[in-house]
């Protein structure tokens, strides 16, 4: 280390340690006051993209933000039902397109993104919800499955993120980038390790264009990433928790605190709110005291009735 720089890092050491101190202190105060004293943002003119729109998740992604006003792009590999979506959206008064899109295949989505600004516009908000799961013991789970997971779940976060959509919007200085995790991305499940394993991915990919797209620096661009437990959307089907313990989630109660958080600007939500704790515990307890709590709930039980979405669901 320079000279200077050994005499300099004293007070750059102090700086350090107040600053990281009063930021603390700030994002304290903001989670303690009820979201819906916080100030939001007008998205009436947002221009919102969401994958994996034309059901379950994103399907209430695409009808939220039309009646927030918003004009809403909807990608799916299912045409027909992002149609059925679309034309809820426009029932509500709002603009809503429809592309089909395989988000694995990378040049499919290069050629799409480029339809979607010649029609539409620049994408301003971009919600990255498209999602699949094999649901099976990770022996008995074909290859293809596997490919499958990993190209829908990861790999075109890489392709609709970065080469896709982050360009513009970090290049007008305005826009929110939306990632739907899961607390899978934090808790290896039985009969999910290809899911896991996705979403684990997905939990780096986002803290990563956090740092490297510096949106700690930026005004004007943010990004929020969703960590929910089993929801009842069809995607999870047959999943049955025990005895209610750990009750599976209504997806009009997460897309509400979801939204909320876009709105206002939040890095994080996690549902239940209290899995925060138990991601904290997990840093440092013993691998024994998280096995017998999950022995306790039945957590490695919740899978074995999976069914999981139907064409029609």
């Amino acid at each position: 280390m320079p000279a200077a720089d050994a005499i300099l890092f004293p007070f750059m050491l102090v700086w350090t340690l107040i600053c990281m101190l009063w930021y603390s202190l700030v994002g304290l105060i903001f989670l303690l006051i009820p979201s819906f004293l916080l100030p939001k943002k007008d998205v009436s003119n947002e221009i919102v993209l969401v994958t994996g729109g034309g059901c379950g998740f994103g399907r209430l992604f695409a009808l939220e933000f039309t009646k927030l006003g918003s004009t809403v792009v909807i990608w799916d590999i299912d045409e027909r039902g992002a149609q059925k979506v679309a034309k809820e959206c426009q029932e509500l008064g709002g603009k809503a397109y429809v592309f089909k899109v395989d988000v694995s295949k990378s040049e499919e989505v290069y050629r799409v993104a480029d339809d979607v600004r010649k029609k539409v516009g620049d994408v301003t908000i971009l919600v990255n919800n498209a999602g699949v799961v094999a649901g099976t013991p990770l022996l008995d789970t074909p290859d293809h499955l596997l490919h499958r997971t990993v190209d829908v779940n990861l790999k075109s976060f890489f392709w609709v993120t970065f080469k896709a959509f982050a360009p513009s919007i970090l290049k007008n200085g305005h826009g929110h980038f939306v990632s739907v995790a899961s607390l899978a991305g934090y808790f290896g499940l039985s009969r999910l390790a290809e899911y896991c394993a996705s979403k684990f991915a997905v939990v780096g990919f986002e803290d990563s264009i956090f740092q490297e797209f510096e949106l700690h620096k930026r005004k004007g661009v943010y990004s929020t990433i969703i960590h929910p437990f089993y929801m009842n959307t069809g995607m999870f089907s047959g999943v049955e928790t025990t005895q209610g313990r750990l009750p599976i989630l209504t997806p009009e109660d997460v897309m509400a605190k979801c939204i909320t958080a876009i709105l206002t600007n939040q890095r994080y939500v996690f549902c239940p709110a209290n899995t925060r704790l138990s991601i904290i515990l997990k840093s440092f307890l013993p691998p024994d005291t998280l096995r017998m709590s999950n022995e306790l709930l039945g957590v490695n039980e919740y899978m074995k009735g999976f069914i999981g979405r139907s064409k029609d669901s």
